[in-house]
């Protein structure tokens, strides 16, 4: 069952423009680091987590833009109970990262999209 959405993810080609532009319009920027052969960052603009990628993680395996939409992320109490019947483009895997311990998989959706499934495995590190 889809318990919650996590984040918005969008590809871009310089996350430093990116970054300033959210921040000029009063977004807050968190965990910005490198990831998977490129870097990330988490956009909050309000009750909205847009989460920054210079590349997808599922890249190899669809075409996609150079920047642009990628996938709504969405939380659920049964990863692989969201799979079942889908054409699932990428993991299931378990990375890690500012946010905790997750398990996450990536599927085509209608409209030339994916839908992100992660279940939370570990609760995000103590600051």
């Amino acid at each position: 069952m889809i318990t919650g959405m996590a984040n918005i993810a969008v590809k871009v080609a310089d996350l430093d423009a990116a970054c300033a532009f959210y921040e000029r319009a009063g977004a807050e920027i968190r965990d910005r680091m490198p990831w998977r052969d490129g870097e990330r960052a988490d956009v909050l603009l309000g009750p909205v987590t847009i989460t920054l990628f210079t590349r997808a993680v599922y890249e190899d395996a669809v075409d996609l833009p150079a920047e642009g939409f990628l996938h709504p992320a969405l939380f659920t109490d049964d990863l692989e109970a969201e799979l079942a019947g889908h054409d699932v483009v990428w993991g299931p895997e378990v990375v890690q990262g500012p946010f905790g311990t997750r398990r996450i998989a990536f599927v085509n959706a209608p409209g030339g999209i994916r839908l992100e499934f992660m279940e939370q495995l570990g609760p995000a590190p103590s600051s």
